[in-house]
């Protein structure tokens, strides 16, 4: 048998890598569609969970913590919030977030960062840099995006580390609702996994439209449903739900309704 040349051992390794990628690629979307379940866990998951909440900044921490208020903390004991550089006010809102979160079960008392209590378990604040600044050149955004979306990518693999429901396990669920960092932390989210970093069945996202959206969707909100890598992309409005959906071949977003009160 002839010896295979070294172009011939290059090229067959790439063809490998590359199917295997595109298979990876297919069985990660179909996970999308329909979830892939791990035989390890019993589904509906009743144990404790650990989510990541992307705050944005102004309006949609706000509606953020609207959403965030019936969260049980004692099935969701790790609650990681993640925040732009700069961003104080998400900062002091996580903190309201928390206060209203574990006075119903700490008897009126909150835990510090990083602290676990028996009740409510533990929370956390991570700092990401801007993926965007107002009036920044579309030139240097590209460089901030890709600096913020591996900074990302460091932070849930962090919080993996860290995790008090499990070590080195992912966050289960990662809740986000508009703003350009929320983008960066599910695609951070789906390339771990896309990569075999993180397991398939791991960090399920859930993205939530504003509230002020009522006809077309916000810029994050057209990035995401066209990426097609969110595993559940919720609207408000009744119109916007129907303006999307009116293909009629498939549900791309769904509507139950006011979240924000």
């Amino acid at each position: 048998m002839a010896n295979l040349s070294a172009l011939q051992v290059i090229s067959t390794g790439i063809a490998i890598v590359f199917v295997s990628g595109c298979v990876r690629l297919f069985w990660l979307f179909l996970s999308i569609s329909r979830p892939v379940r791990d035989p390890r866990i019993k589904y509906p998951k009743t144990g404790p969970s650990h989510m990541v909440v992307v705050l944005g900044s102004g309006g949609h921490t706000a509606e953020m913590m609207s959403l965030l208020r019936d969260v049980d903390p004692t099935k969701y004991i790790h609650r990681t919030y993640i925040i732009s550089s700069g961003d104080g006010f998400s900062s002091d809102r996580a903190f309201d977030i928390e206060t209203k979160i574990q006075s119903r079960h700490n008897h009126g008392n909150v835990s510090s960062v990083g602290e676990v209590y028996p009740a409510t378990g533990k929370w956390e604040v991570k700092i990401v840099p801007r993926a965007r600044k107002i009036h920044q050149s579309r030139w240097t955004t590209a460089l901030s995006s890709l600096w913020c979306l591996i900074s990302c990518m460091a932070t849930l693999r962090t919080s993996s580390i860290t995790s008090i429901v499990s070590p080195f396990d992912y966050p289960d669920v990662i809740i986000a609702n508009g703003p350009a960092t929320a983008v960066m932390v599910v695609l951070a989210s789906f390339l771990l996994k896309l990569f075999g970093f993180a397991p398939i069945y791991k960090m399920k996202t859930i993205y939530v439209e504003s509230w002020a959206r009522v006809k077309t969707l916000s810029l994050s909100g057209k990035v995401l449903l066209w990426l097609r890598i969110c595993d559940k992309f919720v609207v408000q409005w009744e119109e916007l739900a129907k303006n999307i959906n009116q293909d009629g071949t498939r549900r791309k977003v769904e509507w139950s309704g006011f979240l924000v009160e």
